[in-house]
């Protein structure tokens, strides 16, 4: 009987680093839900180079972006509103929010002329 009495508290604390990992998983998943909801938006200033309103894709060289570790650089960007691209044209100095998509690719969710 007396043996009884140490194993049992013994099997019992085996079980516990099980349920912590679980516990910690499930916290974890809580965690990264919130993160996907909250996008994280970068903020540049560039030009335009080209731009194809019925793609929604706009080329441009932009200057550094500190937030994404990016130096100045010239890309294509997808945007995320085709409309958005109507009021620039190639040549334009530009000011323009970009967001990382699900899938890893950029995408600009706001361009406007520079002031």
């Amino acid at each position: 009987m007396k043996k009884m009495s140490y194993i049992l508290p013994a099997l019992a604390l085996l079980g516990l680093p099980a349920y912590a990992d679980n516990t910690h998983d499930h916290m974890a998943g809580m965690v990264m839900g919130a993160t996907k909801a909250q996008a994280v938006t970068h903020k540049g200033q560039g030009t335009v180079n080209k731009l194809d309103v019925l793609a929604g894709t706009v080329n441009l060289t932009h200057d550094p972006i500190k937030s994404l570790g990016w130096s100045g650089m010239t890309m294509d960007f997808k945007v995320k509103n085709k409309a958005t691209l109507d009021k620039i044209k190639p040549g334009t100095k530009v000011d323009f929010e970009v967001t990382k998509e699900a899938d890893g690719t950029f995408v600009i969710t706001r361009i406007i002329p520079a002031k």
